[in-house]
């Protein structure tokens, strides 16, 4: 009786604030964040929070406000003080340009932008433009990915996340004696959310500020971590990195990326009593479906059965529509964020990647989706990336970036390529890369690549 009352007075709490102030009142002891060697309470974070709050109220932070934080615990804890001085934050991505913000707050009509130093006090700078007006109680706003232009900021309630973490957190075992790892900006939507549904149920964060896996696996012996959040290429260094099995894990979820049968086996190699969960979700919508890695042999493609009070339907399209209470303001129901992909016969969802990212080369249609996956089966592929070339007049090309295992030879690689692909599946172009770029929300960097592409197209024209 008494953990149902607490539900419902968490689900109707105002913001993400009001959250953290009624965990504090509760568990002011308990450890609520864990930053490589430091530890904040939640009694400690509540205090951090009241007081950066009391700068923005002294300095007039209002309505929808930019937040430029260098470290961890700053962007948390002015993504809550905002929220408290009922301000609407939204996380900056970090190694944005001067002018890729200023863009972002005028193309968005923001407030201004919350700077956090790493030395000294925060500064407010209003950016003079006029306040929105909200049509429903939005608390925050997260960027898009901003793949073509400007990114636009989409906004959310305190009910669209906080509403559905009973959900999540029943799949992904969640709850007060959680101990959950994760690394990385939390501009990232999979961080913020995953962090908040650990605070929800009054568990311990743990991260790192440096991509580092040797520190990694130190904080997870340490403090006994029991589940882990991390984008697939994370957990790839990971795996890799682990000498010894970690016992304690229970629980891994993942998304944003597929995992390919290589790397489930390394994963249950050092993890041998986790359960591996791949989930597919959207900053747009939150999470849709979800599937238990139990075989590694399985179909990367396959992202599961929908949550449950989640709907999922293939429009005559082609593309993936979802029914979900749980979404960012101002869109309606079904709706598609332009992924492809079918449900076979026992309703699990086969993920066709993004419409922009298939290939029509000469009529016949390429999922840059499969070929990564093809790509990373090829002996000696450590790891593979894909994206289209457009081509104005001898049609759709694409371009493969691959990292090679150590000792691999990159002529032999190619080689397997030509013998894995069919003929008019073998990319235009392939680079070799030490390593594959990656953002600061731990996924592909696609805009470094693209860069590539321009300069291998240039130099072969020079030829």
């Amino acid at each position: 009786m008494e953990q149902r009352a607490d539900v419902c007075e968490k689900a109707n709490l105002r913001d993400y604030a009001a959250l953290l102030y009624w965990q504090a009142q509760r568990r002011p002891q308990q450890r609520a964040l864990i930053v490589d060697e430091r530890a904040f309470t939640y009694a400690e974070l509540w205090r951090r929070v009241t007081g950066m709050a009391a700068m923005a109220m002294a300095l007039g932070v209002r309505g929808d406000v930019l937040v430029a934080a260098d470290t961890f615990v700053d962007q948390l804890t002015a993504f809550l003080a905002l929220q408290a001085v009922r301000a609407r934050p939204i996380l900056l991505h970090h190694g944005l340009s001067v002018a890729e913000v200023q863009s972002i707050l005028k193309e968005n009509g923001l407030q201004g932008i919350w700077h956090c130093p790493r030395e000294g006090a925060p500064l407010f700078e209003p950016s003079g433009l006029a306040e929105r007006v909200h049509e429903g109680p939005d608390v925050l706003g997260v960027l898009s990915s901003g793949s073509s232009g400007t990114p636009k900021v989409l906004y959310r309630t305190y009910r669209s996340w906080a509403g559905f973490f009973p959900v999540q957190d029943e799949v992904f075992r969640v709850r007060e004696s959680t101990v959950l790892f994760l690394q990385g900006s939390l501009s990232f939507t999979g961080n913020t959310n995953s962090l908040l549904s650990v605070l929800y149920e009054g568990g311990t964060i743990v991260t790192s500020a440096f991509l580092r896996c040797h520190l990694w696996e130190e904080l997870l012996r340490r403090h006994a971590v029991d589940c882990i959040y991390l984008v697939p290429s994370k957990l790839q260094l990971l795996g890799q990195a682990l000498k010894e099995p970690v016992a304690t894990v229970k629980t891994i979820f993942t998304g944003s990326q597929l995992l390919t049968p290589a790397m489930l086996r390394r994963l249950k190699a050092v993890f041998p009593q986790a359960e591996i969960l791949l989930y597919y979700g959207a900053s747009e919508l939150n999470y849709i479906t979800y599937a238990i890695c139990d075989d590694p042999d399985r179909d990367s493609r396959n992202l599961g059965r929908p949550f449950p009070g989640i709907e999922v339907e293939i429009g005559a399209d082609g593309l993936i529509y979802v029914t979900t209470p749980y979404h960012i303001s101002g869109v309606t129901m079904p709706f598609s964020v332009k992924d492809t992909g079918e449900i076979n016969a026992r309703g699990e969802l086969i993920f066709g990647g993004r419409r922009t990212a298939w290939i029509n080369k000469g009529g016949f249609k390429i999922s840059t989706l499969r070929l990564e996956l093809l790509l990373k089966a090829v002996p000696g592929v450590e790891d593979a990336a894909v994206l289209p070339v457009r081509k104005e007049r001898r049609g759709d090309g694409a371009a493969a970036f691959l990292v090679a295992a150590c000792g691999a030879s990159e002529t032999d690689i190619r080689r397997a390529v030509r013998r894995a692909l069919m003929p008019v599946e073998v990319p235009d172009i392939i680079v070799f890369l030490p390593e594959l770029p990656l953002n600061d929300r731990g996924k592909v960097d696609r805009h470094q690549l693209e860069r590539v592409i321009l300069k291998e197209t240039a130099t072969k024209a020079c030829d």
